[in-house]
């Protein structure tokens, strides 16, 4: 399909949309012809699951997207509308009163982007902010462009890959906002994720307790120590199960002492590599590596294990460094900004529990020593899969190929390590990685979607006997690991 032919299958607005490689602002403004009704009309839709070794998508009516599409992005778009209204007052008095009309205008926005999943309407091109960086709104519009070669027409949010839209959706929400004056910095999300952590504060406390006694522990023999990270990497993988984009945005903490339940949820974890993790932090490294990498998931209870897990590790010398990679925009509700790690550590520092404010305390001097440090990449929040990224993003995948260990947090960067493909469930980790490999791989994740690999053989028909929505629950846990052979562990 020619560029022109595909601009012309959509209605502009009066503000132009966003920049295309050698396409002119002019052409992308062209008007035709509405869209027909207001029906939901689905090509292709099947009511089966997703096919093995297909890309998971909405035409699959007994897959988890096309749940996800129909009824959990409009609840989440609606739930945005709701913050915006309701706290309209106070969102006025810390952006400025020109902030009032921005509001009215991206709830207009945010309404006509619901109705466009509900009437599953054609996928649109972003539109630029003239005053702000676009470089990824390129990237996003090639994007467009790729899969209407792919598919052979204007991607629709049904007909498309799941991935793909759904990524869409929040970082078209992003967008509008970026386009404002007054709200650029505006989060959506923020009052759910400090609710998050505000709504389990007395795990957190629990937790805090047996954290600060492992820190304050010269001594330990390895064999404590061993046993102590399979712990703390046993409470990071649980903290994924608070995950508000799978409520849908509803409430989601943890309750009671996570320490005291762990026991109880090793028969939910199935698949546990662990102990290999273990033996890539303790394996003999150089200098110029001795660091590892966190790609974050949730912000709130889930944030806090991961200080947890990366404290130990920098206290017993485990590593010299631990990188934490946050998401550049607002992102699947409760997915953890730079914003949410430094309001995370300043709770903690003035809170009055004089655990909390020990930790904090030592965990701020990590930042401020460069012990810790909060990385952005656009790559995260760019509609790409991670096999894509050593031809997509080479300064990405060099970066974390210098780190000992990468660990992935969580169901979405689970869904780009296997390219949201519907693997056979005993296909090896390695083999559904594809052509990700940059170094060691620890991925923890709470199963959220219809995407597993790895498991034993039978596994996952005996879980499916016992519960058939066992793919979507967040019951049942991955801790998975992989070995790059260039740094053997």
């Amino acid at each position: 399909m020619a560029i022109t032919d595909f601009l012309a299958s959509y209605r502009c607005p009066s503000i132009c949309f966003g920049i295309l490689s050698g396409v002119s602002i002019a052409l992308m403004t062209r008007q035709i012809m509405k869209q027909k009704s207001s029906s939901v009309d689905i090509r292709d839709l099947q009511d089966i699951p997703t096919p093995v070794g297909e890309r998971l998508s909405g035409i699959y009516k007994k897959s988890f997207a096309y749940v996800t599409i129909k009824d959990r992005l409009p609840i989440i778009l609606t739930k945005v509308i709701d913050t915006l209204s309701r706290n309209k007052e106070s969102i006025v008095a810390t952006y400025g009163l020109d902030a009032a009309n921005e509001i009215k205008d991206v709830i207009g926005a945010i309404s006509k982007l619901k109705n466009e999943i509900a009437t599953n309407k054609n996928i649109e091109p972003l539109q630029v902010s003239v005053d702000v960086p676009n470089d990824d709104v390129e990237v996003w519009n090639s994007y467009l462009l790729e899969r209407v070669k792919i598919e052979g027409g204007s991607p629709t949010w049904f007909n498309t890959i799941w991935l793909y839209c759904e990524c869409y959706m929040y970082r078209r929400l992003a967008q509008l906002f970026l386009l404002t004056k007054t709200l650029k910095q505006y989060d959506p999300f923020e009052e759910q994720k400090k609710d998050g952590f505000t709504n389990s504060l007395d795990s957190i406390t629990s937790l805090t307790k047996y954290v600060m006694n492992t820190l304050n522990s010269d001594e330990l023999s390895e064999a404590n120590m061993k046993d102590t990270f399979i712990k703390l990497v046993k409470l990071n993988l649980w903290g994924n199960k608070c995950d508000l984009s799978l409520s849908a945005g509803a409430a989601s903490n943890q309750t009671g002492d996570p320490v005291d339940l762990l026991k109880s949820l090793d028969k939910d974890i199935l698949v546990d590599n662990t102990v290999y993790g273990w033996k890539c932090l303790t394996k003999e490294v150089t200098a110029d590596n001795n660091f590892i990498d966190i790609v974050l998931d949730n912000a709130g209870y889930e944030l806090f294990t991961d200080f947890s897990l990366a404290a130990f590790i920098i206290k017993h010398n485990l590593a010299d460094k631990v990188r934490f990679y946050v998401k550049k925009y607002p992102w699947y509700v409760s997915d953890a900004t730079k914003s949410d790690i430094h309001w995370t550590i300043d709770a903690l520092c003035t809170s009055d529990v004089p655990e909390l404010q020990s930790f904090g305390n030592l965990i701020k001097d990590y930042v401020r020593d460069n012990k810790w440090t909060i990385e952005e990449e656009l790559y995260w929040t760019e509609p790409y899969d991670f096999s894509e990224m050593k031809e997509k993003d080479k300064v990405l995948y060099a970066k974390l190929s210098d780190a000992k260990l990468v660990i992935f947090k969580g169901d979405l960067n689970y869904r780009k390590l296997l390219s949201d493909i519907n693997w056979e469930y005993t296909t090896p980790f390695i083999q559904a990685l594809r052509d990700f490999n940059p170094t060691n791989i620890l991925s923890l994740r709470t199963i959220k979607s219809d995407v597993v690999a790895g498991l034993r053989p039978r596994l996952a028909e005996e879980i499916s006997a016992k519960d058939e929505n066992w793919l979507v629950t967040g019951q049942y846990g991955l801790i998975e690991f992989n070995t790059n052979e260039s740094c053997q562990c």
